[in-house]
């Protein structure tokens, strides 16, 4: 089973307890989220997910100290396995060069559902000094708006990063590609980035594919130092900056 608190109906997804008291086969979970601070029916739901569970699978080494420190779960119960990425290899000639955006610009790229937890204004706040100093700069953000978020509000979030643009006389520096795309494509643009931006505003993400995604095709990384970040950056594998700060954005040029 594949858990997130907001995917199984109930308060924080407490519809899923029934079915699993009905399972008669082992069950393997992977959680996606582990909480510093859970409320008290989101504490019952992961310990009971972990009663029932043969092995709750994390992936992140934070993930483990929580749930063995908050939840009382034993580390026999825990399995540690990193978040996969696709097996595949950047193409010997990357079609993606010589299209616009890509085309005769270096490339800040962000990849994902866009909501408002993740933090591109930032990006954006920055681009007036980055463009100062290289102007052949593009930011360019991949993805759909989550559709939660376009169900409640539609396309406010992605309209006000717009506007934000033109106010600071970067929207010529700016592209939304708002579509989906395969690993195959996701590998072109990846490669074809010359940096790749993970500017989430707090540190309570434990997982993030995107940055896995990221760090699994070879980008050069810049990011705020979520949880996930700090643990997958370490060593010099990628550069960090301080949470909401458009000031000292580093990009590795």
């Amino acid at each position: 089973m594949q858990h997130e608190f907001g995917i199984y109906g109930g308060e924080s997804g407490i519809y899923v307890l029934p079915l699993l008291h009905r399972l008669e086969e082992p069950l393997f979970t992977v959680l996606h989220t582990v909480l510093q601070e859970p409320s008290h029916i989101q504490k019952l739901i992961i310990q009971e997910i972990a009663a029932r569970s043969a092995k709750v699978i994390v992936m992140s080494r934070r993930g483990i100290e929580f749930l063995i420190a908050i939840y009382g779960i034993t580390p026999d119960k825990i399995q540690y396995i990193e978040h996969g990425v696709p097996d595949l290899e950047a193409p010997a000639i990357n079609p993606l060069n010589k299209v616009l955006p890509f085309r005769n610009h270096k490339v800040l790229l962000t990849f994902g559902l866009l909501s408002r937890n993740k933090g591109l204004e930032t990006v954006i706040q920055a681009l007036p000094k980055i463009v100062e100093r290289h102007p052949d700069v593009m930011y360019v953000i991949l993805g759909k708006t989550h559709p939660t978020i376009l169900r409640t509000s539609g396309e406010e979030y992605r309209d006000s990063l717009k506007r934000l643009a033109v106010r600071l006389h970067v929207d010529k520096h700016l592209t939304f590609i708002n579509k989906f795309v395969s690993e195959e494509e996701l590998m072109n643009y990846l490669s074809a980035a010359h940096s790749y931006v993970t500017p989430y505003l707090n540190e309570a993400q434990i997982t993030s594919g995107t940055l896995s995604y990221a760090v699994g095709a070879g980008a050069a990384v810049v990011s705020t130092p979520y949880w996930h970040a700090q643990e997958l950056l370490a060593d010099n594998r990628g550069r960090l900056f301080p949470f909401k700060d458009a000031t000292v954005l580093p990009i590795p040029y």
